[in-house]
């Protein structure tokens, strides 16, 4: 891909569509639209958008093309552009995770995301401090809400303690000028024992809460931690005695929140209640999720959709081996005995397979490897179909984290691995 070239490449056209109608081929740039210079391809949808377009396109021969069109507002074009290049992060995070990660990986699982354009279309957090003036500026004028920052501390020098970065500006004020712009925003604390938690956790909540309603909501994360932190800063693993001390303190804020803002503000991550032996809340404690895009209150999404999914259709007959992380196996154990409660002929197990990868502390399913997995395969029973969840892939639903494939491990091992997707329907789908 050649990043000095003006516009964005189009990669296909669709048929029908009134980019066939314009002449449009792939290999063509769209360099600018009603005089605007694009730049990705959320300008192309932003000011493709109008009823009428002024089209400035540099063909893959080298001819310029100046195209017009009248269409119907929100009518796209049928273009399918080039994916646009993620901006990292310069911080040196105390728990970033990609300083934790072992050698061996995929490529992708190395890069520093700090993309405020990924925040919009894909909910990945970020910590705005690589935004620049224009920036700013393209997010309000183009209204790229709600967005997903990393808060972790409202105070000032804690926050840049923590993210360790050369443009550490205070947070607030770079909240309060995005909300100013109509940005709704979503944030995140992840909580590190002895560093940002105690007074610091309640000044930060109490801080946010002062930008509701446009910041909408805090989750309250762990910090996770891998066995591959060598030369990084000694941090406290939380445990079951820290998680049994903080959901209290948690649901002590959100219940004054409730009073001062009709809203509990702060949810605590899954993992704290999976930590500290308590029970997944209702859906009802989770709202509207505005926080599922960090997973929390997914644990509660999937009961919520199973028990109503569960007989309707009835699912396949058949014996299954649901392999996942430490975290969810105990509440899938649960959902499958109440599927194979409910659905004769339909039998279920649950493996809960250790992240040897990444250490023991790391017990969610989407950091398990293909090397974890092989050896949780090693315990599924003759006449069983093994099932593997799709969060623990890549986008093509094959690579793990270690470069493992499941077409290997189809090879090697069973040849009816099954991927399904990481919803209810996806677990009642195992075996079509």
């Amino acid at each position: 891909m050649d990043l000095t070239a003006p516009g964005v490449a189009i990669i296909a056209v669709a048929k029908g569509s009134l980019g066939e109608h314009l002449g449009l081929l792939a290999g063509d740039r769209i360099v600018a639209m009603n005089g605007r210079p694009i730049r990705d391809l959320l300008d192309v949808h932003y000011y493709g958008a109008a009823e009428s377009l002024a089209l400035e396109v540099l063909r893959a021969d080298g001819e310029e093309w100046e195209l017009s069109i009248a269409k119907d507002p929100g009518v796209g074009l049928g273009l399918e552009l080039e994916p646009m290049e993620v901006q990292t992060c310069d911080n040196n995070c105390v728990f970033c995770f990609v300083y934790q990660n072992p050698h061996g990986q995929r490529r992708s699982l190395y890069v520093k995301d700090e993309d405020y354009r990924f925040s919009f279309l894909h909910g990945h957090y970020i910590t705005l401090s690589n935004l620049t003036e224009a920036e700013y500026c393209r997010i309000i004028e183009q209204r790229l809400s709600p967005l997903y920052v990393s808060v972790h501390a409202t105070e000032a020098e804690l926050r840049a303690q923590i993210l360790r970065g050369k443009r550490i500006a205070p947070v607030l004020p770079q909240l309060q000028r995005l909300i100013d712009g109509g940005i709704t925003l979503h944030t995140q604390v992840v909580v590190c024992p002895g560093l940002n938690d105690g007074s610091h956790l309640h000044r930060t909540v109490d801080d946010l809460a002062g930008l509701y309603p446009g910041v909408r909501s805090v989750a309250v994360v762990p910090v996770g931690l891998t066995d591959h932190r060598k030369g990084l800063p000694v941090l406290e693993r939380v445990d079951r005695a820290y998680a049994l001390r903080l959901l209290p303190e948690v649901a002590a804020i959100q219940a004054d929140c409730m009073t001062r803002l009709g809203s509990r503000f702060v949810f605590a991550a899954d993992e704290w209640f999976v930590l500290a032996g308590e029970p997944i809340p209702p859906a009802a404690y989770y709202e509207d999720y505005p926080q599922i895009a960090d997973g929390v209150g997914s644990m509660a999404l999937f009961r919520a959709e199973l028990e109503g999914a569960i007989g309707d259709p009835s699912p396949r007959r058949g014996r299954f081996c649901f392999l996942t992380g430490k975290l969810f196996a105990p509440t899938l154990k649960e959902h499958v005995a109440a599927i194979a409660a409910r659905s004769p002929g339909w039998q279920g197990r649950v493996l809960a397979v250790e992240n040897r990868f990444l250490g023991a502390g790391i017990t969610v399913a989407g950091l398990l490897s293909g090397g974890d997995v092989r050896r949780g395969l090693a315990g599924c029973r003759e006449g069983e179909i093994p099932v593997i969840p799709e969060v623990m892939l890549a986008e093509d639903r094959n690579t793990f984290l270690d470069s493992l494939t499941v077409d290997e491990l189809r090879r090697e091992i069973h040849p009816g691995l099954t991927v399904v997707a990481a919803t209810a329907v996806g677990l009642l789908s195992a075996g079509e």
